[in-house]
């Protein structure tokens, strides 16, 4: 069997492609929007150059599809995930609030409320960001690092394409005139499919052009088609049944549809009926209301001069409570002064009833007779000590005053002092 031209001599075999080929995770469902972000995300993740200034031991370079399917270990899935959410936010100069070590759940509603602060609109439940993969894991993670780009400035240069050298021109006769080949020579249908196989064995001859010879296939096809079987379960895309995608949408709004047009007639009918019986109600309900209204005219009548008369009254309870709140003002001062003067006049009671001056007095009086009487007593030694002394002295004087009359020798004239 002959391949197309222009493929290469080590083409792939079905069975290597599908080795080849990153393996869908069981359970998990084909979403391109999510590979579409997820590729979007490592490419701008690229332009910040992650590879060396975020990249560790172990956060090291993720796939293209790395947040678009459940990995074997979603703890270290979202454990990425806020990683980069972090360092994207450190790149605009913004400081998180929340720790790596808290709650899932509070980590994932604080960076919702941050990004929201820094203008950043991320329409993303917090139970898929939880999961750490998903559409809303890409889109906010695309959302984030698009605004980065925005703020630091980032500016998209010209692409550059490799200098390829132009094929040689072939030479052109100027001499020759337009449509001068005769038409003998223009080869016919057949010749012209077997000059286009002489020219490509002309190729294959040629051990420089590989790349551009035919290709001759030696495989049995028996085995081919074997092998073809083989492989084709895996090659197979099956797409899941999305919500989202656009088939289901059009069989969805068919089978809806057809619902509709087969419950209209029936529905319309008992609307039409129900909207017959409701209007009935209303306008039994207004003529009803009119019959009250006409009854109950003196009854509001009565109530409105109540009311007037209730609002009165509470005007005259506002003023009259202000008055009581002026009286039992006065009356709170009225009573402290009553309790100062209260306070004044039992001090100076006790003070008038005080009985220790005059006890004091009492005992200054005693002592004073005591000392009166000591002293009366020793007036009284005093003065009979004085009476002895003068009652010795007298008989003495006595002879004196005999002795100068009868004419004695003596001279004394009594007033001396007697001999001690």
């Amino acid at each position: 069997q002959v391949l197309s031209s222009g493929a290469r001599r080590d083409a792939p075999r079905p069975a290597q492609m599908a080795e080849k080929a990153s393996p869908i995770p069981e359970g998990a469902q084909f979403n391109a929007e999510a590979l579409q972000f997820n590729d979007e995300v490592v490419d701008m993740l690229m332009l910040l150059d992650y590879e060396t200034k975020f990249c560790t031991s172990e956060l090291k370079p993720m796939a293209r599809t790395f947040f678009v399917y459940p990995s074997a270990q979603p703890a270290h899935q979202f454990k990425y995930f806020c990683a980069l959410v972090l360092w994207g936010l450190s790149l605009m100069n913004v400081q998180a609030d929340w720790d790596e070590y808290e709650d899932p759940n509070t980590v994932v509603m604080r960076m919702l409320q941050t990004l929201k602060d820094n203008g950043i609109q991320v329409n993303a439940v917090p139970g898929k960001l939880k999961q750490g993969c998903g559409d809303s894991v890409c889109f906010t993670l695309h959302s984030l690092l698009r605004e980065v780009l925005r703020r630091v400035n980032f500016e998209y240069g010209m692409p550059t394409y490799p200098d390829e050298g132009l094929a040689d021109e072939a030479e052109v006769d100027s001499d020759a005139e337009i449509q001068s080949v005769a038409e003998d020579e223009m080869p016919g249908d057949g010749e012209e499919d077997d000059l286009m196989y002489q020219e490509n064995d002309l190729k294959k001859e040629d051990p420089d052009d590989d790349d551009h010879g035919v290709l001759e296939a030696n495989i049995d096809p028996k085995e081919w088609l074997l092998e073809v079987e083989r492989v084709a379960a895996k090659l197979k895309i099956q797409l899941p049944n999305d919500s989202k995608e656009w088939r289901t949408h059009l069989s969805q709004t068919r089978g809806c549809k057809q619902v509709i047009e087969t419950a209209f007639p029936s529905a319309k009918a008992q609307l039409d009926q129900l909207s017959s019986n409701l209007n009935g109600a209303l306008e039994r309900i207004r003529s009803k209301e009119a019959f009250i209204n006409n009854q109950f005219d003196h009854r509001a009548a009565d109530y409105r001069t109540q009311q007037e008369e209730l609002a009165q009254v509470k005007s005259q309870y506002t003023e009259l409570n202000e008055v009581v709140m002026n009286l039992q003002i006065e009356f709170k001062q009225v009573s402290e002064e009553l309790e100062t003067v209260k306070a004044d006049m039992e001090e100076r009671s006790t003070t008038v009833t005080d009985t220790a001056p005059i006890v004091k007095m009492k005992d200054a009086f005693k002592r004073l007779r005591a000392d009166t009487r000591q002293l009366e007593v020793r007036i009284g030694v005093v003065s009979h000590t004085l009476m002895q002394a003068k009652l010795r002295q007298r008989p003495h004087e006595d002879r004196n005053s005999k002795g100068v009359y009868n004419g004695g020798g003596n001279t004394s004239d009594g007033y001396d002092e007697p001999d001690m």
